[in-house]
């Protein structure tokens, strides 16, 4: 099956939440800090710590290795002329639990699979102003790998709606209004919202970022792999 557009070619979203400009980019391997590092050190002085961080003449730009550039203004001029050798870069041997860590963290019991979701910008305070504002920055990639583990489970999904299903409770985030909702998983997978598109009806995951999933089916490391390879330029990770 061939991949989806959006997953085999990266395209830039920039999201702009309160004060704050953002762009999504690829997750980032080894060979690509080394190229946005000597992209930046063209700009300005470089830190190198949990970001990598660059001091232009109208502000700090940082950017982490999840793959969020983050600044005060917008920082197109200096991060996209960096993008086309991102993506020329080859692609890093990691293990595979290395990858799945770039996107979550789970843990088990008798009941249920907890997934703590890790997403670039689709989380914390600004996971609530970007309900407030009707918006959604979840990444394709993300998006990819959270309807794989939604779509693999039997029970029911607790996410957050914009439209009522039986046993919903209201929420409400600025003039919006929100539902706490219990979803089969075939409706989570389908209304699962991603940065750039609008559906009639969508569905978000929770702000804690924690999918509680009942009866997950089996997951093969081969059922991993493909999953990541089919990320394309969006993870430049080969599991190994």
């Amino acid at each position: 099956m061939p991949k989806p557009e959006a997953l085999s070619h990266f395209k830039v979203h920039q999201l702009q939440i309160g004060r704050k400009h953002y762009l999504l980019l690829p997750k980032l391997n080894s060979f690509q800090i080394r190229i946005l590092t000597k992209r930046f050190s063209e700009v300005g002085p470089v830190k190198r710590g949990a970001t990598l961080a660059v001091n232009s003449r109208d502000g700090t730009i940082r950017v982490s290795e999840e793959g969020l550039c983050w600044s005060s203004f917008d920082p197109s001029d200096v991060v996209l002329p960096a993008i086309p050798p991102l993506l020329s870069c080859p692609k890093e041997k990691i293990p595979v639990k290395t990858v799945q860590s770039k996107y979550f963290r789970a843990s088990k019991s008798r009941e249920e699979v907890t997934y703590h979701i890790l997403p670039r910008l689709e989380s914390s305070s600004r996971w609530r102003e970007l309900r407030a504002s009707g918006g959604c920055a979840l990444a394709p990639d993300e998006h990819a790998v959270f309807s794989f583990l939604l779509g693999k489970t039997r029970g029911k999904c607790e996410m957050i709606t914009d439209y009522f299903v039986d046993g919903s409770t209201p929420l409400v985030l600025g003039r919006k209004r929100y539902f706490e909702s219990k979803l089969d998983p075939d409706e989570a997978v389908s209304t699962l919202g991603a940065v750039g598109e609008r559906r009639q009806r969508n569905s978000y995951i929770p702000r804690d970022g924690i999918l509680r999933l009942s009866s997950v089916r089996g997951i093969s490391r081969r059922d991993w792999v493909d999953l990541f390879a089919d990320l394309g330029e969006w993870c430049p990770f080969t599991p190994v």
